[in-house]
């Protein structure tokens, strides 16, 4: 069976309401509401994890500390052996639920911190955690998990990337995740307003890579940015990824249906339904692998440093 990396939207509910938010339930007024009780989400995963091995299972929202039954979901998981992260704003983490879940199951921690000047994180994520979310990096770091802190790069915060990493570094992160803004969800209707330029994402670029050779600091480039766009040779010290949806990654929505990408609103089906290996056999799985942000991606020689790209973001201009 082949490794699969899989993220859970545990719940649609969240205490931020970011601009560039990609859920895909922001858009949509019809996207099936609700979530699973933890029931039915025993249930499909005693189904899912029957057909395929999962390398990680990340848990994420809308916020899914929300989510009233989150330690049992972590609890089950750990039961069926999987290791799971949590991906969090952060601002719901304490002394006394960082502990509770890490005892739990939970191996790895991603929060992101997208500035770390009050007025544009407010900007941004529509909240006043800021204390909040440095302190929830600290307390992670005490406790010698594996924390990501992820950033996405807007035309509001791409000026504060340089203090993002130095606090980053200053607080034992181990590794950054940066991204730039996929126009998605409530990224939608805010797009003109945060869309960033091929210059700005190469000078963000820059500094990221000569702050991570100062620092030694891994940094991840996690929304794949084509090769034939950006030459990756000239910023050595970053981790260009590839876009592995509907191949390698999956999404399992709140209510239980499968999608290729977070970013993707096409619901393949019900995974109580119907099985992981019926749905990701689909023939529409196929037709969004081969639907590359280019044309001329199939034959390109640089294909394999992006996997054709992200699906969601518009041409560099």
């Amino acid at each position: 069976m082949t490794k699969q990396y899989l993220i859970y939207e545990v719940t649609p509910r969240c205490n931020y309401n970011c601009l560039y938010c990609y859920n895909v339930w922001k858009a949509d007024d019809k996207y099936p509401p609700g979530e699973l009780a933890i029931k039915e989400i025993k249930h499909l995963f005693n189904k899912v994890l029957v057909d395929i091995h999962l390398e990680w299972i990340i848990l994420s929202g809308g916020e899914p500390l929300l989510h009233k039954n989150i330690n049992e979901i972590i609890k089950f998981l750990k039961e069926k052996n999987q290791r799971i992260g949590i991906a969090t704003n952060g601002s719901l983490l304490k002394i006394d639920n960082v502990h509770k879940l890490i005892e739990d199951g939970i191996g790895y921690f991603e929060i992101s911190l997208n500035s770390t000047n009050v007025d544009n994180y407010k900007r941004l994520c529509r909240s006043d955690s800021l204390k909040k979310v440095k302190n929830a990096i600290l307390l992670v770091k005490k406790k010698k998990i594996p924390l990501t802190v992820s950033f996405t790069v807007t035309r509001i915060n791409l000026n504060d990337i340089e203090k993002v990493i130095d606090l980053c570094y200053a607080f034992s992160v181990d590794t950054i995740a940066l991204n730039r803004f996929v126009p998605g969800g409530e990224g939608i209707e805010n797009k003109e307003e945060l869309t960033i330029s091929k210059k700005d994402l190469e000078s963000v670029l820059k500094i990221a890579n000569e702050k991570s050779s100062k620092h030694k600091i891994p940094i991840n480039i996690t929304i794949p940015i084509e090769d034939c766009e950006i030459k990756h040779a000239q910023y050595p010290r970053l981790n260009f990824g590839t876009c592995g949806c509907g191949e390698s990654k999956w999404v399992i929505d709140p209510v239980g249906n499968l999608r290729t990408c977070e970013q993707n609103p096409e619901i393949l089906g019900n995974l109580l339904e119907k099985s992981f290996t019926e749905l990701s056999q689909m023939k529409s799985v196929k037709d969004f692998r081969n639907n590359n942000i280019n044309e001329k991606c199939h034959d390109c020689g640089y294909i394999k440093n992006c996997g054709g790209g992200c699906r969601f973001v518009d041409k560099l201009a």
